[in-house]
């Protein structure tokens, strides 16, 4: 029906594909040292190579680079928050990436003096699912189990990476404190 109305009105139609063409190319290892290492945004990287966000995008897509979310924190944020990771002892690193990825590492070091998560979270004002759920992210980045969760009569108890990560945490902490 469209191309009929085009015909009917004189306007052009594209050939197909074939007279298709692309608007630069973005090479793989450009694109992940800008955006993925040196934390470059889409929009700045598309105009540096004269083209829109939504190209840019695609070429992420095709290269299979993951795109950062969107809405999250500021790219100054961003910025400072990989500085303060690559300053931290290099079992925290994996942790400190995301929002609130020191906050999670504070809370973990804070509950880790309370017999269980139930307490601790009481104690620190916070919402059991909530202290958990950092705690459990956590341990993923981190690659293990940081404790070993309260039983029947039995406290909580941190675990060999634990009590490395805890001492890394507080390590971090006073050479942070003025």
């Amino acid at each position: 029906m469209l191309t009929d109305l085009a015909k009917e009105y004189g306007i052009p139609l594209r050939e197909g594909p074939k007279d298709y063409k692309r608007r630069g190319t973005v090479e793989r290892a450009w694109l992940i040292e800008q955006y993925v290492h040196r934390r470059r945004t889409l929009p700045d990287l598309a105009r540096e190579a004269g083209m829109s966000t939504a190209n840019m995008a695609r070429w992420a897509k095709t290269h299979d680079v993951p795109l950062r979310p969107r809405g999250g924190s500021s790219h100054s944020q961003v910025l400072r928050a990989i500085d303060q990771a690559s300053r931290a002892p290099s079992i925290l690193r994996p942790a400190l990436g995301g929002q609130g990825a020191s906050e999670r590492l504070s809370r973990f070091a804070a509950a880790s003096a309370y017999p269980s998560l139930g307490a601790a979270a009481s104690g620190l004002g916070l919402n059991t699912f909530t202290l958990v759920a950092q705690i459990n992210r956590v341990e993923r980045e981190l690659g293990g189990p940081l404790l070993v969760r309260a039983e029947r009569g039995r406290p909580m108890t941190l675990t060999p990476l634990g009590k490395k990560v805890l001492k890394a945490i507080r390590k971090m902490q006073d050479n942070t404190m003025p």
